[in-house]
């Protein structure tokens, strides 16, 4: 199917990012694909034509206006970089909002639905600009589809060309045994969030995903099997995820060329920024130069 155009509502963007957004809102635009009996919506800023293409990957709970996400794509913008961030057909989050309303789509998300939402991106790539090349830029447990998504994407000839992994997880079963076997009991386990206070529903296909990560969603298997440059970026103090993901993230694909790891000091998380997001921190000003050169030195 395809891509929708919609009219971007800049109102939902921080008021730091507002004049930005009025600035270059003629390369600036809502673009939605109807997957998965859902849609996937997403901010698209072109750089313009036979520029890299980065799409960013949310992780968990992420959407495309969540703090730092759309000060990711101002900056590669301002580096000659375009971007497509979107939100998961299932991720609860609807366009421009940051409430999760969708909690019944919120229920049947996993790694195979998101994976999905990938390759039906990549599918429609027509509803882009022509592109010199597509990396797939993935914060959280975003690295867990978006490492699946590109072997998948390679294996049928769809164009990804690099993976970047920020603050990425290294396994699918990160989750306290507690809680996995309270899942395990009911079949679905009511997760608090903490922004938001709602209770949301972690569903049934997604334990069954985190009970099979050493087999069919082994992350380092499937890392492996990926012959595509990888930059792996994470958090000196990440509070999440702890930097030692990243460490063995690296290891398994030490010495691929163009492969690279960067530890980011004193930088958390989110690299030293919240939601709603009230500017840069040079950790996050930080991780944005590694990216840039990264993306600059192979794909421009």
């Amino acid at each position: 199917m395809a891509a929708l155009m919609r009219e971007l509502n800049i109102n939902t963007y921080p008021p730091s990012l507002k004049p930005w957004v009025t600035i270059i809102n003629m390369r600036i635009q809502n673009i939605s694909f109807h997957n998965n009996d859902n849609f996937v919506d997403g901010v698209y800023i072109t750089a313009g034509t036979n520029t890299p293409l980065v799409i960013i990957v949310n992780g968990h709970n992420g959407f495309y206006n969540y703090g730092m996400f759309p000060f990711i794509q101002e900056s590669l913008f301002k580096n000659g970089i375009s971007s497509y961030s979107f939100n998961y057909s299932h991720g609860g989050i609807i366009g421009d909002g940051d409430y999760f309303e969708d909690l019944q789509g919120y229920e049947k998300n996993c790694m195979r639905l998101e994976v999905d939402d990938i390759l039906s991106i990549l599918r429609n790539m027509d509803g882009f600009d022509n592109h010199s090349s597509t990396i797939l830029l993935a914060h959280s447990l975003g690295g867990v589809p978006a490492i699946f998504a590109a072997k998948k994407a390679i294996e049928n000839n769809f164009p990804v060309h690099g993976i970047i992994l920020i603050s990425s997880v290294k396994s699918l079963n990160f989750w306290p045994p507690e809680m996995i076997e309270e899942w395990k009991t009911k079949k679905v386990f009511f997760k608090q969030n903490n922004r938001t206070k709602q209770q949301l529903p972690q569903g049934e296909e997604f334990l069954q995903e985190v009970l099979q990560s050493d087999g069919a969603w082994n992350v380092e298997a499937a890392l492996k099997s990926t012959a595509i440059p990888i930059l792996i970026i994470h958090g000196e103090n990440d509070e999440a995820v702890p930097a030692n993901h990243g460490e063995s993230l690296y290891s398994w694909v030490e010495g691929r060329p163009q492969t690279e790891f960067h530890l980011i000091p004193g930088a958390t998380h989110t690299f030293n920024t919240k939601h709603p997001f009230e500017g840069p921190s040079v950790q996050l000003e930080e991780m944005l130069a590694v990216v840039s050169e990264w993306i600059k030195k192979k794909y421009q």
